[in-house]
């Protein structure tokens, strides 16, 4: 079924990187870095660990007759904010940081394109009716589990809780904590673990949404740990997410690339403090999809790569299904597809879920993540 691909209006920099350059979407970036690689052949090209060849010119060309519809929608989110709301430093240090996005996204697809078959050997899909069972799939000496979210879905929520409880539960000798974005941390401290339940009313803000869920893990003894920066976080609740975010000086400040990478960065100091005072801890964070994917901007799997992190990454058709790395590369195979709808007809008091698990770490870097959960709708 040919794809159909959501075209946005292309902004123009004023008083930014060269007043009247288009910031460009990454269909536009991807041009440009074709057109400025039109090098000999045999030298590096714009995939730059792959020599240029007859293989990689096809793949080039077959992206940009669909006007590289995949890579708009995994990226645009980071294209598509208002120029005139940010200086000229931080639009050129996000051009920049634009750019190995796109590059990045087309090695790994280019990459995956060369090896569908290795890398499809490294997934195992099922259709799955009702409870997950985390304890199949993160791995007993797990030390980082990050597990990525849309926001204030409640499934989502309710599996990342379930996650983490069924891990408690089956462990009880090893310590637990609960890191979340949806925390603020505490400026003063180098590392603050809360203690009683009103500090969850004082320090879940932005998103109050996950206050009940904050509670319930602290009170089955969860160790509770705020990433969030709070002079961020009042900003944010003060702001609130409106159609007009997008627009804001604040928008820039925190889903940029450059903001992304800020607060990761921010994020991953604090969960090094947890490591240095408690070696043996493991930390599941709690966090959306675009702060913990492999294939995101400075994400917490990179900055944190020490502690060899457990990806899981929640998806919905339609709400932040967007991972098109591995809708490209790892699709569903059709009786996968044909037995979680069977079911879900089945016994649609249930919910059922398609769950492809890379076991291949090499297919997980091009997936973006080691286990991806997506929930069956009613067609």
């Amino acid at each position: 079924m040919k794809k159909i691909c959501l075209l946005f209006m292309v902004l123009t920099l004023t008083g930014g990187v060269g007043a009247g350059q288009v910031y460009r979407l990454p269909a536009a970036v991807a041009e440009g870095l074709l057109k400025s690689s039109a090098v000999p052949a045999g030298s590096k090209n714009i995939i730059s660990s792959v020599p240029a060849s007859a293989a990689r010119q096809r793949y080039l060309r077959a992206l940009g007759k669909d006007n590289f519809c995949d890579l708009n929608v995994m990226l645009e989110d980071y294209f598509v904010l208002n120029p005139k709301a940010a200086s000229q430093q931080v639009l050129q240090e996000n051009e920049g940081m634009q750019k190995a996005l796109v590059k990045r996204w087309l090695e790994r697809d280019f990459y995956a394109s060369q090896r569908p078959r290795q890398l499809r050997a490294g997934v195992d899909m099922q259709a799955k009716q009702g409870k997950i069972d985390y304890l199949s799939y993160i791995p007993y000496d797990a030390r980082l589990v990050l597990l990525g979210e849309v926001h204030e879905i409640n499934w989502m929520a309710e599996n990342v809780e379930a996650a983490i409880m069924q891990f408690k539960k089956a462990h009880p000798d090893k310590n637990i904590y609960y890191a979340s974005e949806f925390v603020d941390a505490d400026a003063r401290q180098e590392l603050h673990v809360l203690q009683k339940e009103k500090e969850v009313d004082q320090r879940v803000l932005k998103r109050p949404y996950y206050r009940a869920l904050t509670k319930r893990l602290l009170a089955a003894g969860v160790w509770v740990v705020g990433l969030e920066n709070p002079a961020l976080s009042r900003e944010l609740a003060y702001t609130g997410y409106t159609l007009s975010f997008p627009n804001t000086t604040l928008a820039w400040k925190t889903v940029s690339p450059s903001g992304m990478r800020e607060r990761n960065t921010y994020w991953a100091q604090i969960i090094r403090r947890i490591y240095a005072q408690d070696p043996d801890a493991v930390v599941f964070v709690h966090a959306g999809f675009g702060h913990t994917d492999y294939n995101q901007p400075a994400s917490l799997a990179f900055l944190l790569k020490e502690f060899k992190p457990f990806v899981v990454e929640y998806a919905a058709p339609g709400v932040g299904d967007i991972n098109t790395l591995l809708e490209r590369n790892m699709p569903l195979a059709a009786e996968t597809l044909r037995e979680g709808i069977r079911l879900q007809q089945q016994d649609p008091s249930q919910p059922v879920f398609f769950i492809r698990h890379m076991h291949s770490k090499r297919s997980a870097l091009v997936a973006g993540c080691d286990l991806h959960i997506k929930k069956v709708t009613a067609r």
